[in-house]
């Protein structure tokens, strides 16, 4: 391979390490924080969500600014109007896309357990319809099944974990490979081994804290699900019922009544 082109690879792999361990610090920090609010009160993660938002955000954004400056040299060095006018629409559409994420992340609306509890909790001492008991119910399974869905997510979780490394490693290939034809220091190649194992550290970390932040956050769900049960039983219980025979009794009544009053008119 040219040297031109190893040395451009290592360029784009610093880049791209240098923002992927920038996403593992605020994995890792963000994490902590939300495993530490899971075990003390079990509030949904809106903190993390915002920071990944932040940090998701910020990156689009520079990323944007060096395709804007792309393009700029595009339509104006090169000459170029077509390459660099789909540019700019590309970059456009990007940040379009980003900030309708960034605003449906941070404006779902809250749908778990404790929303689930604290609905019910309102209703206390209210004679509601079985209708109403059976909304409910399917919302309760509802939340079940999104809550049980957790395979996607971690399997999600380890292949973005495993990102940085790969890159890391990518870096010191290309470095070692330049040290072999002369172009870089023994130095400089024990420095490209940092990456590696920095971002290894950061990946195992990060690993260990999601398993004990997903327990906690489990833990507190499940007492937030018992709690929300046995507010429900107790408006079933407070639910108005038939009377067995309720109907018939009615219907003789009303007749009887209609016999009197077809006597009295007679009488009369």
């Amino acid at each position: 391979m040219h040297t031109d082109t190893l040395a451009t690879v290592l360029a784009i792999t610093v880049s791209v390490w240098s923002l992927a361990v920038l996403l593992q610090l605020v994995d890792v920090v963000t994490g902590h924080q939300v495993r530490r609010a899971g075990r003390a009160a079990g509030t949904r993660d809106r903190d993390r969500i915002l920071a990944w938002t932040i940090a998701v955000c910020a990156i689009v954004l520079v990323l944007v600014v060096l395709g804007v400056d792309s393009a700029s040299r595009l339509l104006l060095d090169r000459g170029e109007i077509l390459w660099g006018a789909l540019l700019l629409v590309a970059l456009v559409a990007a940040g379009a896309i980003t900030a309708l994420l960034a605003a449906r992340a941070l404006r779902r609306p809250q749908t778990g357990y404790q929303v689930f509890r604290d609905e019910l909790r309102a209703q206390t001492g209210s004679r509601l319809a079985k209708g109403r008991l059976a909304d409910y119910r399917a919302w309760l399974t509802a939340i079940d099944a999104r809550a049980n869905d957790v395979r996607r997510r971690v399997i999600l979780g380890r292949w973005v974990r495993a990102i940085p490394v790969v890159v890391a490693l990518v870096l010191l290939v290309a470095a070692i490979w330049l040290a072999a034809l002369g172009k870089l220091s023994v130095w400089e190649v024990v420095l490209a081994v940092v990456p590696v194992i920095l971002s290894t550290w950061l990946a195992v970390w990060g690993a260990r804290i999601a398993l004990a932040r997903n327990l906690a956050i489990h833990a507190v769900h499940q007492k937030q699900r018992a709690e929300a049960i046995l507010l429900l039983e107790d408006l079933d219980r407070k639910a108005p019922r038939k009377v067995a025979g309720l109907s018939e009794r009615v219907s003789r009544a009303l007749a009887i009544l209609r016999e009197q009053q077809g006597q009295e008119n007679r009488q009369h």
